[in-house]
C-alpha cells in the first residue's frame, strides 16, 4: 500500500454523510453561540450586532462547537474552539487530539505533533490505539520515520490485544480490523522509507502468525516480499509469495485481485501452467460476476432514486424551512437584547430630563 493509498484510507469519509448533517451542524452552532450570547455581561449599547467571543464558551460548548466546525471543515473556527476547550481542561484527551487533528488538516504539522505528543502522555492514552497512530502520522509528516515506526508499533500492539479478546460478532470488530490493517501498512511504509525492507516484511510475517485467518495479511506479506525481492534485483521464484497468495485466495476466494496476482506471478516465473490457466479462468468469471453485480446495483439505485424523487423534494423544502427557522431563532435573541438596550436608554433619557 503506497503513501497516497494510505492517506486516502485515513481521510475523513464525510461525503454524503456531511451533506445530510449540515443543517443539524449549523443548528448546533447556532444553539451554542446563542447560549453564549445570553451569558455575556457586556454589550455595546446601540450596536445591533453582538459579536460572540469563543473565549467566553464553557468547556462543553467549546468542544461541541469545535466538533461542528471540524465537520464543516471550517478550520479557523475549529482551532479557536478546541484551543478554548484545551485551555479549560488541559488534560482532556479528546479535546487535545481533536485540536491536533485540526492542526494537521490545516497544514500545520509541527503544531499537530506537539499536541499529539502531549496527548500520548495523558492518562488513558496507553489503551487508545488511535492516539499512537496519529502520533505516527505526525512524525511521518515531518519525515521523522524512525519515531513514526515506534508510534505505529505501539498502536498495533494495542489494537492486536483488543482484537485477540474480541469475538467476531462484536459490533466494533470490523472497524478495529480495518484500523489494524491500515496501521500495519503505515508501519511497513515507514520502514520502506528508511530502506529497511526486511523489517517491512517482518511486519506482515508477524501479522499472519497473529491473525492467520485474515486474507489481507497474507496478500500484503506476498506483496511486500515481491517489493523487497525487486529492490535487491532478486528475480528468482519465491515460494513464500506463491504460498501466501494461495492462502489469501483460500480465505477469500471471491477477491479477484488475489487470483489475478497469483496467476501473474506464476506465469512470470514459468511455474504451474495448469494452475495459471485455472486461475485466469477464475479471474475472468469473478470479473464478469463483478460487472453484473455492479450493473444490478446501479439499476437498483436508479430505481430507488426515481421512486424517492418526490420525497426528496419534500425533504428539501422541509430542510429549507428548518434552516430559515434556525436563522430567525439565532437572530431573535439579538433583537431582544437590542430592543431591551434601546428601552433602557430611553428610560435613562427620560429620567435625566425630569
Amino acid at each position: 500500500m503506497g503513501k497516497k493509498k494510505i492517506k486516502k484510507e485515513l481521510t475523513y469519509q464525510q461525503g454524503d454523510v456531511l451533506s445530510k448533517r449540515l443543517p443539524a451542524l449549523n443548528a448546533t452552532l447556532c444553539t451554542i453561540l446563542r447560549s453564549s450570547k445570553k451569558q455575556k455581561t457586556k454589550q455595546s449599547i446601540g450596536d445591533a450586532e453582538t459579536e460572540v467571543e469563543i473565549d467566553a464558551l464553557s468547556f462543553d460548548n467549546a468542544l461541541s462547537a469545535g466538533l461542528a466546525f471540524e465537520q464543516l471543515e471550517s478550520y479557523d473556527g475549529a482551532l479557536k474552539s478546541f484551543q478554548r476547550a484545551v485551555n479549560c481542561q488541559p488534560n482532556h484527551l479528546g479535546a487535545l487530539t481533536h485540536l491536533a487533528d485540526v492542526y494537521s488538516a490545516a497544514g500545520q504539522p509541527e503544531e499537530a505533533l506537539k499536541c499529539y505528543v502531549k496527548a500520548s502522555k495523558l492518562e488513558g492514552s496507553g489503551e487508545d490505539a488511535s492516539v499512537w497512530f496519529r502520533l505516527g502520522l505526525a512524525h511521518t509528516a515531518i519525515d521523522q520515520q524512525l519515531k513514526a515506526t515506534k508510534a505505529y508499533q505501539r498502536s498495533i500492539d494495542i489494537n492486536a490485544r483488543a482484537l485477540e479478546t474480541m469475538s467476531d460478532a462484536h459490533q466494533d470488530v470490523g472497524d478495529l480490523r480495518k484500523a489494524y490493517g491500515i496501521t500495519l501498512a503505515a508501519l511497513a511504509e515507514a520502514f520502506g522509507e528508511l530502506g529497511d525492507l526486511d523489517s517491512a516484511v517482518k511486519v506482515y510475517e508477524d501479522a499472519v502468525i497473529r491473525f492467520p485467518n485474515t486474507a489481507n495479511m497474507h496478500f500484503n506479506l506476498a506483496s511486500m516480499r515481491m517489493a523487497r525481492n525487486e529492490s535487491i534485483g532478486d528475480e528468482a521464484f519465491d515460494s513464500v509469495v506463491a504460498q501466501s497468495l494461495e492462502r489469501a485466495i483460500k480465505l477469500s476466494p471471491k477477491t479477484c485481485d488475489f487470483v489475478k496476482d497469483l496467476a501473474s506471478y506464476l506465469a512470470q516465473h514459468n511455474q504451474q501452467p495448469d494452475r495459471v490457466r485455472e486461475l485466469r479462468k477464475q479471474a475472468d468469471e469473478l470479473q464478469i460476476a463483478g460487472i453484473a453485480a455492479a450493473a444490478k446495483s446501479d439499476d437498483a439505485h436508479d430505481q430507488e432514486k426515481s421512486c424517492g424523487s418526490d420525497e426528496d423534494e419534500d425533504e428539501s423544502e422541509d430542510e429549507k424551512d428548518n434552516e430559515e427557522e434556525e436563522e430567525k431563532s439565532c437572530g431573535s435573541d439579538e433583537d431582544e437584547d437590542v430592543s431591551k438596550n434601546e428601552k433602557d436608554n430611553e428610560g435613562e433619557d427620560v429620567s435625566e430630563d425630569e
